[in-house]
């Protein structure tokens, strides 16, 4: 098993570098403007190698299980990386992306459930799906972070309730190890790109939906993601708040302002965050009211964005943090 899991390793790593050099041939360059945390041309589209590792698990196993889900994660993928070389109009974008959520929902039979679990299950999934879709903000986020939420994945896949083939998460887990390598750095070798963060996205929600339906424990899995959750979540009910267009790029998510305003190293930041991730999820298998704990972690890390992000607008009165 570890020559297997090695030679899908050293297969991740030889797609990055092709696409790397593909890239810098046909200059697929995230170019840094006003609103970016970098200042260097950076490969966009690093993250593509998410899908690979998801398309090799189907080639090697030839799985029927998840065959929708596919299918759905392959439609993503064609449409965010052509928006990543060049912007496509967004009713095409968003027409992709619609049907490609339709088909991840109907791999996880969410039409065939009870009607208010259909209801939060699809509610669930495009709060994390827009979430991920704001992570590759700064170096190491997407990558560490999902790093941690995936090994706690294959954790309970692998010692409390069995929910996908465990190689699904290991495949992930190994070309996510590789995105690190390169992104996970003061000046990034790549970026994720829209490609990465769908992809990522799609496969955690895929991972963890088909965990909630699996598992008597239900949502409280959610936990998994609350301190990105719950940052993007305020975020969002912020800006909506204020009327800010919320899928306009911005920097004012925690973590951008720690890194920009605050002058925090990018990959510094990242780590807290997986950091608190980590030792969140940890507790949460010690805790016996799953659904309690979630929601006081929720409840102290919305305090703690609203202080944070307070005083950042009082530290610089003068600068619209939009």
């Amino acid at each position: 098993m570890f020559l297997h899991h090695f030679f899908v390793f050293i297969s991740l790593i030889i797609i990055e570098l092709l696409y790397f050099w593909i890239a810098k041939k046909t200059k697929i360059y995230d170019l840094p403007n006003e609103r970016s945390s970098h200042r260097k041309l950076t490969i966009r589209g690093g993250g593509l190698i998410f899908y690979f590792a998801v398309l090799i698990f189907f080639l090697v196993y030839r799985e029927t299980q998840g065959l929708w889900m596919f299918a759905g994660l392959t439609l993503m993928f064609i449409i965010s990386f052509r928006d990543d070389i060049k912007p496509v109009d967004t009713k095409i974008r968003l027409a992709f992306q619609s049907v490609g959520f339709v088909l991840l929902l109907y791999e996880l039979n969410a039409f065939n459930l009870e009607g208010w679990k259909t209801i939060v299950i699809i509610f669930v999934l495009i709060c994390v799906l827009n979430v991920y879709n704001f992570m590759d903000g700064i170096n190491g986020m997407i990558g560490i972070y999902s790093l941690v939420t995936l090994c706690t994945l294959l954790f309970v896949n692998e010692k409390i309730v069995q929910f996908v083939n465990s190689d699904l998460i290991v495949y992930v887990i190994l070309a996510d190890i590789v995105f690190i390598f390169f992104n996970c750095r003061r000046n990034a070798v790549c970026f994720a790109g829209d490609v990465g963060s769908i992809c990522m996205g799609c496969i955690i929600i895929y991972l963890i939906a088909r965990l909630i339906i699996m598992s008597p424990s239900q949502f409280s899995y959610m936990v998994l993601l609350v301190v990105y959750g719950a940052d993007g979540g305020f975020t969002v009910v912020r800006r909506l708040f204020l009327r800010h267009n919320i899928f306009h790029p911005h920097r004012s998510q925690i973590f951008q302002l720690l890194s920009n305003e605050g002058k925090i190293p990018q990959v510094a930041v990242s780590g807290i965050y997986a950091a608190m991730q980590l030792l969140i999820n940890i507790g949460y298998f010690y805790v016996s009211y799953k659904y309690l704990y979630m929601i006081v972690i929720a409840v102290i890390l919305s305090v703690a964005h609203l202080i944070i992000y307070n005083y950042f607008c009082n530290k610089f009165p003068g600068q619209i943090i939009k």
